[in-house]
């Protein structure tokens, strides 16, 4: 859809730094050259924007020290079964929820017995998957990355997990599943640049916590804005969305 508008992609082309001079925004550095912008919008969690790609600007520290956003561990499996009994969407709910987020909110860990998410889009779609197997995206709630062992917390989640699902599906998962690959706190933050692996950037948790987040533009930095879910409105794909709106009623007609 980008691309019939007009938008030219350069993937695999990670910007290092927001170049600014006498206040304005002047272009990008990326590994291999400069690009010259005369507006610069960023995407990247407004906590590493500040930290990784602005020099020599002042930093909304009230905002960046803010509380993050719970996380998520996913587990990525290639089923060889089909599931008359499933659906795309599905939530095996924990019989201790409120325990379960005290453990990921207070204790920084995760509960023996998780709430656990299951999307297969090859119900949607069947090119998704081979015939008779299923594609399953497996999420449960996380906290952020602050320096747990996430080694040990995947393998003692990946057997609840798989315990669970076991026992209310009455299957034998393990056998069943041909190949995974693993999602986790430390590696969302490092694929997505989101500190600490926060899947919402800063945690919502009053009914103001929309406007105590960083605004789409920038004060001191002429013609720089920000979208997504760091920064107002907030998390999940609809007011990112919405983020990326505002930036575009906010920019000037050049």
């Amino acid at each position: 859809m980008a691309k019939t508008q007009g938008v030219k992609f350069q993937f695999d082309t990670p910007v290092q730094k927001i170049n600014h001079q006498e206040g304005k925004v002047t272009g990008v550095f990326t590994q291999k050259e400069f690009h010259t912008a005369d507006l610069v919008v960023s995407n990247m969690d407004v906590f590493s924007t500040y930290n990784r790609l602005l020099q020599n600007t002042k930093k909304p520290d009230r905002v960046l020290k803010q509380e993050r956003s719970s996380s998520a561990l996913i587990f990525y499996w290639g089923v060889n079964q089909s599931f008359s009994n499933l659906d795309l969407h599905n939530i095996l709910f924990s019989d201790h929820y409120e325990e379960e987020f005290e453990y990921i909110f207070d204790k920084k860990q995760l509960h023996t017995d998780p709430t656990i998410y299951i999307n297969i889009s090859s119900k949607k779609n069947q090119e998704d998957a081979p015939i008779g197997k299923e594609n399953w995206f497996v999420m449960i709630n996380a906290p952020g990355n602050i320096g747990q062992d996430w080694e040990q917390i995947k393998k003692e989640a990946r057997a609840n997990i798989i315990k669970k699902i076991n026992r209310i599906l009455g299957i034998h998962l393990e056998s069943l599943i041909e190949t995974e690959s693993v999602l986790d706190p430390i590696t969302i933050e490092t694929k997505t640049s989101s500190h600490q692996g926060s899947l919402y950037g800063a945690s919502s948790n009053s009914k103001f916590s929309a406007f105590l987040r960083h605004p789409n533009f920038s004060s001191d930095i002429k013609n720089l804005y920000f979208c997504g879910g760091s920064v107002h409105p907030g998390g999940g794909i609809p007011l990112c969305m919405l983020s990326a709106k505002i930036v575009n009623d906010l920019i000037p007609s050049l």
